[in-house]
C-alpha cells in the first residue's frame, strides 16, 4: 500500500503528520507523492488564504487520484467539517478531537499524544507536548479548533526526547498550540525543562513559542543557568498599541510586553527574540500601526513573522468592519522590509562572536548552519547535517557568512 501526506499551518500540524505517517511507514506502507492508496491531509483555516488552499489541494488530488482515500483532519476539518462533507462526500474526516484515532482505526495502533522517533527530511526534530488554546483573542479561530487544553504526560515527553538523542538528533524543539500552559497533573512547563537538563547527551532544546504572560522570571532563570537550552525566544506581540491590544483581546500592554523583553536580554547571552505581529486589524490606524512599527524598531528586535489579519468566523473581530485591502497590504510590505532589516542588524550585532550551531542543509559549496539565536550562517565546505559546532559569524551582506571554531 502506497502513502501520501500534505500538512498545512502551524507545526503542531506538522509533528501530528510527522507521527502518523511514521506509524504508517512502519506497518509496511511506502511513502509516494503520485500514486497513492490513501493521502492524510492536516489542515489549517487560521486565514481564509490557507483555508482555500488546502481546498484546492484538496480538488487537485481528487483529480489526480480519484481511486485514492483521502483522510482530512485538522482545524479546518473541525471548524467546517459539514461544509467540507457537502463539497466531497467520499472524503474520510477526523476532527482534532479524534485524530489520533487515525493510526488505531487503519493501523491498530496505539498513540494519544503523536510521538515520533525522527523527523523525516530533517536534520532537527520536533516534539508536541501540548495541545489547545482557551485565550479566546479576538481575531483567532483556533480556540474553535483546539478547544480542549491537554498536555502529554512528563514520562512520555521524557522518553521521546531519549530515543530522539540516541537517534542522533541534536536539536530538539519542543511545541505546543499554547506551549507555555503544558500542565501534567501539577508538573508546569518550568518543571518539564528542569527534568529535561538533566538528560544525557549531545543534544540542545529549542522552545516554539510561548504567549507574553508566561515569560516568568523563574522560566527566565533555568533557561539562562543551562547550555541545554537555545538563546532564543518567539513571542506573538500582534499589536504595540494598547487600543488595538484591548480589542484583540490581549491580555497584556505595550509597556508589560517591553519589561518582558528587559527582562530576557538582562538575563540570557546573545539572545535572539523574534515576533508575531498582526497588521491591518479593524480597528487599527495609522498612528496605531506607525506605533507598532516604532515600537519594534526601538527595541531592536532579532526578527518579524508577519500576518495579513484575515477575519474568521466565530472570531470575535468576525463582527467587525475589516479595513481597505490596499491599507493592509501596505502595511503589511512595510513590516516584511522591517523584518529584513532587523534580521540583519541583528546577524551584524553578532560578528567576532562564538555561537552553538547545527548544521542544516548544503547549499552549493556552503552549508547552511542555525545558530542558538536563530541566524542562518553559510559556512564554506561540506559539514554533514545535523552536526553541532561552533561558529563565527565573519561576514553579513544578504547572506550571513561564518568559519568554524
Amino acid at each position: 500500500m502506497k502513502i501520501s501526506y500534505k500538512s498545512f499551518g502551524c507545526r503542531v500540524n506538522q509533528i501530528e503528520l510527522e507521527s502518523i505517517i511514521e506509524k504508517f511507514v512502519a506497518k509496511g506502507y511506502s511513502l509516494s507523492l503520485d500514486n497513492y492508496d490513501i493521502i492524510i491531509i492536516n489542515s489549517c483555516c487560521v486565514t481564509k488564504k490557507t483555508e482555500d488552499e488546502v481546498l484546492r489541494f484538496i480538488r487537485k488530488e481528487r483529480e489526480r487520484n480519484p481511486n485514492s482515500k483521502i483522510i482530512l483532519t485538522g482545524c479546518l476539518a473541525t471548524v467546517f467539517k459539514d461544509e467540507i462533507l457537502k463539497r466531497f462526500k467520499d472524503i474520510v474526516i477526523y476532527t482534532n478531537r479524534n485524530k489520533n484515532r487515525i493510526v488505531k482505526d487503519f493501523l491498530g495502533v496505539e498513540d494519544e499524544f503523536f510521538s515520533v522517533n525522527g523527523f523525516y527530511g530533517k536534520t532537527r526534530a520536533f516534539v508536541k507536548i501540548q495541545d489547545g488554546c482557551n485565550l479566546r483573542c479576538s481575531y483567532c479561530i483556533v480556540p474553535f479548533a483546539r478547544d480542549i487544553m491537554v498536555s502529554k504526560p512528563i514520562e512520555s515527553v521524557i522518553d521521546e526526547i531519549r530515543r530522539l538523542v540516541a537517534n542522533g538528533y541534536k536539536e530538539i524543539v519542543i511545541s505546543g498550540t499554547r506551549l507555555g500552559a503544558y500542565t501534567y497533573k501539577d508538573i508546569k512547563l518550568k518543571d518539564l525543562l528542569k527534568e529535561i537538563e538533566k538528560i544525557k547527551g549531545n543534544f540542545r532544546i529549542r522552545l516554539s513559542s510561548l504567549e507574553p504572560v508566561e515569560v516568568e522570571e523563574e522560566l527566565i532563570n533555568i533557561l539562562k543557568n543551562s547550555e541545554r537550552f537555545c538563546s532564543y525566544f518567539h513571542i506573538p506581540l500582534q499589536s504595540a498599541s494598547d487600543n488595538v491590544l484591548s480589542s484583540m483581546k490581549r491580555p497584556y500592554t505595550a509597556k508589560e510586553f517591553a519589561q518582558k523583553v528587559e527582562m530576557i536580554r538582562k538575563n540570557i547571552k546573545d539572545v535572539g527574540i523574534y515576533l508575531d505581529v498582526i497588521v491591518g486589524y479593524p480597528t487599527e490606524t495609522d498612528d496605531d500601526f506607525k506605533k507598532t512599527f516604532r515600537f519594534i524598531e526601538d527595541l531592536k528586535f532579532s526578527g518579524l513573522h508577519v500576518f495579513t489579519y484575515s477575519p474568521r468566523p466565530f472570531a470575535k473581530s468576525f463582527e467587525l468592519k475589516d479595513l481597505n485591502p490596499k491599507i493592509k497590504k501596505e502595511r503589511s510590505k512595510a513590516m516584511h522590509e522591517l523584518d529584513k532589516k532587523l534580521r540583519l542588524k541583528f546577524a551584524n550585532s553578532m560578528i567576532g562572536k562564538t555561537l552553538d550551531s547545527i548544521s542544516l542543509s548544503k547549499k552549493g559549496e556552503y552549508t547552511n548552519l542555525l545558530t542558538t539565536n536563530f541566524i542562518n550562517v553559510f559556512v564554506k565546505g561540506d559539514i554533514p547535517c545535523g552536526e553541532r559546532l561552533n561558529i563565527k559569524i565573519t561576514e553579513v551582506s544578504s547572506q550571513v557568512k561564518g568559519e568554524i571554531l
